[in-house]
């Protein structure tokens, strides 16, 4: 289900600089929240064996490759920070299959990456994909290192999902001493017309003044209802591309935090709309909360 902050946290790790970002704001993570985490890497190896390896010779080369790739990137994770090195281990097999398993079975909340990258473990043409696609818990992208975070972003639409958002992201506040700036971006809608019997012409159907207008009330009326526990907070009430607005927006703030939608799976709402966008090219952290009632359909 949605935290209100991340509690138990699972980091990708392979030694370069993107997932070294990711370990950091683990690090950040725990020291803020008292948030728990682990930090994996994956070895893949192909099976050897299927092409004439022999199975005594194979495994005693995983456990050296193993042995020595744990050592390598231990040293890493020590010049970050040693306490990293106390959460570390290292695996053999398909690391987005790999990490997804152990996010599961460890009842990680939240899954830590670095940034998109063209090559490598975050690579979104593969191993992210992969966690994306796969991933029932929250999704946090750390494009940079660290810093304090003072000012959240907050995407909100009125939907449930939003609505889940907007609650961590007030949370998240409290306890930071932070401020929320609640963020719906209005993008008129296309006119829909008809044609009147005896015209040439097609009239609209509606006035996209209206809409906007109940769009606006619905997203003020929502505010109004919500609870901020005295949390600071803006709203904002920007027309146009809700990806090109938000990534606007992120000037000014520390962090931004967006629902995703469970109908079609998290690999559909991330990589197939405005979120995907956001976390591709945003230069401030996003965290993409999943609605604690959505169950993802994983294909």
């Amino acid at each position: 289900m949605t935290t209100s902050v991340p509690r138990k946290a699972l980091v990708g790790f392979d030694g370069r600089e993107a997932s070294r970002y990711a370990a950091q704001a683990a690090c950040e993570m725990a020291r803020q929240f008292g948030t728990q985490y682990e930090v994996l890497h994956v070895i893949d190896l192909p099976d050897l064996t299927e092409v004439g390896g022999r199975p005594d010779l194979m495994l005693q080369a995983e456990v050296e490759i193993e042995t020595r790739t744990a050592e390598v990137l231990a040293g890493q994770l020590e010049e970050l920070d040693p306490a990293l090195t106390d959460h570390f281990q290292v695996r053999i097999g398909r690391p987005a299959r790999v990490l997804l398993e152990y996010a599961r079975e460890s009842g990680v909340d939240t899954i830590v990456i670095g940034p998109h990258e063209k090559r490598g473990l975050f690579d979104l043409g593969s191993t992210t994909r992969g966690i994306v696609s796969g991933a029932r818990c929250n999704l946090w992208v750390q494009p940079k290192a660290p810093r304090p975070i003072k000012r959240i972003l907050v995407a909100f639409d009125t939907s449930e999902e939003s609505r889940a958002a907007l609650t961590a992201a007030r949370d998240m506040a409290r306890d930071l001493d932070a401020s929320v700036t609640a963020l719906y971006v209005f993008q008129a809608p296309d006119l829909a017309y008809a044609a009147s019997p005896g015209y040439p012409m097609a009239g609209p159907v509606y006035a996209i003044d209206d809409v906007r207008k109940i769009a606006k009330a619905q997203f003020e009326a929502s505010l109004d209802d919500f609870d901020w526990m005295g949390v600071e907070h803006e709203p904002r009430f920007v027309e146009g591309s809700p990806a090109t607005v938000i990534l606007g927006e992120q000037e000014g703030h520390d962090l931004i935090a967006m629902g995703t939608h469970g109908r079609t799976g998290l690999m559909a709402a991330l990589l197939g709309g405005v979120a995907h966008s956001v976390i591709r090219e945003a230069r401030i952290p996003v965290n993409a909360l999943r609605h604690p009632s959505r169950t993802w359909q994983l294909g």
